[in-house]
């Protein structure tokens, strides 16, 4: 019986060696699977973000207001909403002025009978003062129906190119090219470059192209803080009253030069291993930035 205990015993000192040698061996052998490698996080790119909303380069008021209780509106030849040209016309009134023309017109024909009368008869030198006077009152009466005619059949038209619009109110506009227009702080202004590319994100996701063609010298608001309003043309015309986000263009994620293996080379760590990838990449006074080929997150491997 003591026997018989002593090689249960045996037998469970042999299992518990057996064990204790596979799992400190898997684990010896798992930690020189694993090397502790340097890494280094990827951050987000340099780019700067601002707010920006769809408005109009321009607007000019328009009225078809009767100017005189004679007056009638004779046509409406624009409705709202609608895209006109400068000088296109978008109304005609119309006022009876024709007893008036008629009057001015017999005064332009009393006063060129006169200066006939004159050329042909002896052109004696007291006689020229009258024929000036005839020669005045006739550039008068001539002026006064042109005056007249304006005047009885008046029109407005388009002082610039744009989109018509009739607001509850009644009054009229012309809205010109919609721009997109944001601000910006003091602390930001000078990332707002002239000329400089920007992709503008509209309210659905979509990214277009577009550039800063200006920005305030002087500020709008100075309390505390003063802001500066900056606008942003592209080829696109979106529609007014869009909110948008404007990036700056971006040099790239920005790289320690020990993340660099090699020309466009470097490793990516997964799962605990290094992967060699290549990316984009271009170098700016002694500075690495990858265009293409990496995400914000990523993990690289220290040289």
């Amino acid at each position: 019986m003591k026997r018989i205990k002593i090689a249960i015993w045996s037998i469970n000192i042999i299992l518990i060696a057996i064990i204790l040698f596979l799992v400190l061996g898997n684990g010896f052998k798992n930690n020189d699977n694993k090397p502790d490698y340097k890494t280094y996080t990827v951050q987000r790119d340099n780019s700067n973000y601002f707010n920006g909303i769809v408005q109009e380069d321009d607007k000019q008021p328009v009225s078809d207001e009767l100017k005189s209780e004679d007056e009638t509106l004779a046509s409406r030849q624009v409705t709202s909403g609608e895209k006109v040209t400068k000088g296109q016309v978008l109304f005609t009134f119309y006022r009876d002025l024709s007893s008036d023309i008629s009057s001015a017109n017999a005064e332009i024909q009393q006063a060129q009978l006169a200066i006939q009368a004159y050329n042909s008869s002896d052109k004696a030198t007291a006689d020229k003062i009258e024929l000036s006077k005839d020669q005045e009152a006739l550039t008068e009466a001539q002026a006064k129906v042109t005056k007249l005619t304006k005047a009885q059949n008046r029109t407005v038209t388009a002082p610039i190119s744009g989109t018509y619009f009739r607001d509850d109110a009644g009054r009229s506009y012309i809205y010109g090219n919609p721009v997109i227009e944001g601000n910006v702080n003091e602390y930001s202004l000078d990332k707002i470059k002239l000329g400089a590319d920007v992709t503008v994100i509209k309210n659905d996701g979509t990214k277009i192209s577009g550039n800063y063609e200006q920005k305030d010298a002087i500020p709008y608001s100075t309390r505390n803080v003063s802001y500066y309003h900056f606008r942003v043309a592209t080829e696109d015309k979106l529609p007014y009253g869009m909110h948008v986000q404007i990036k700056t263009a971006s040099d790239g994620y920005k790289l320690p030069s020990n993340a660099v293996w090699d020309k466009n080379t470097v490793y990516l760590l997964k799962n605990g291993k290094k992967h060699k990838k290549h990316v984009t990449m271009t170098k700016k006074d002694h500075e690495y930035y990858v265009i293409d080929g990496l995400k914000a997150g990523d993990k690289l491997v220290l040289r």
